[in-house]
């Protein structure tokens, strides 16, 4: 019991971190293209997952065997989901971004009852359909305003929610054989050589005409990658694998629920984006 009540306070730190991420991802990209962005924050992530792992206690080594059986979840999360939420904020504002984000727990509650055979109680299924009910008003009110769709960037933050639902089922399977610092180090590292190798490639083909180090010098930006590197990628991906270890999976889809919440209050508050009424 005690170690279900720290999962269930590492997933709600782990979310309200995600929710605030969205601002500091959109104040990151008037810096710095997508994928140089993702490079510098998950170098400072990885660079933070290997100093713990100095002073942490772990049994397994990065073997052959160890990247083949983590390799799915690096590849959902940081990979997919990460490089689809920031393509996703070059076209969407991050109100639009909290509310697809609220289609998450959703997704994992289904993923789990088809993949991990879960058995949601009749209040974990209410609380979902609320939230989705509540996720297809807000978009069909939300056509009618004056807020731009994007069907592009709305259909990459959607594919990220998926990708996120995804890595949860994932890291829940994974999770009966490998320790939280094993899975957090492979998943930081593997986003670090992706991420990196896909801006340098850009930057010598042509494709970014901004330097690679350039954004660094901007006090702002560095604010920016910090908290995403080593809040939102290293605390938020130690958090939820410490979490999915405790407590199945569809309870860390409720949970979900608050994410959109912290990003659309932020929207609003510290970016001054608009709300509308849909009523």
């Amino acid at each position: 019991m005690k170690e279900q009540i720290k999962a269930h306070v590492a997933i709600l730190i782990q979310v309200s971190i995600i929710g605030l991420s969205y601002l500091f991802v959109k104040e990151g990209l008037g810096y710095a293209d997508p994928m140089t962005q993702l490079s510098h924050r998950f170098i400072i992530a990885s660079i933070g997952i290997w100093i713990l792992r100095l002073i942490l206690p772990h049994n397994k080594l990065l073997t052959k065997e160890v990247i083949k059986d983590l390799l799915p979840l690096g590849i959902f999360y940081p990979v997919l989901f990460f490089s689809l939420q920031t393509l996703s904020l070059s076209y969407i504002t991050t109100l639009e971004a909290g509310i697809i984000s609220a289609t998450i727990p959703i997704i994992i509650m289904i993923l789990a009852i088809v993949m991990l055979k879960e058995k949601p109680n009749a209040k974990q299924k209410l609380v979902v359909i609320l939230s989705f009910g509540a996720v297809i008003y807000i978009n069909l009110k939300g056509q009618g305003t004056a807020v731009e769709f994007s069907l592009f960037g709305t259909s990459l933050m959607f594919l990220s929610a998926l990708s996120s639902g995804l890595y949860t089922i994932t890291a829940k399977k994974v999770s009966v054989k490998y320790e939280t610092i094993d899975m957090t180090t492979f998943m930081l590292t593997f986003g670090m050589i992706v991420f990196t190798t896909i801006s340098f490639l850009q930057h010598i083909l042509g494709f970014t005409k901004t330097s690679y180090f350039e954004p660094l010098v901007h006090s702002p930006y560095m604010i920016a990658v910090l908290y995403l590197g080593l809040l939102s990628s290293l605390g938020s991906a130690f958090l939820s694998n410490y979490a999915i270890h405790h407590v199945n999976a569809s309870t860390i889809g409720l949970f979900s629920n608050l994410s959109p919440v912290i990003t659309i209050l932020a929207g609003i508050l510290i970016l001054g984006e608009p709300i509308y009424s849909i009523a």
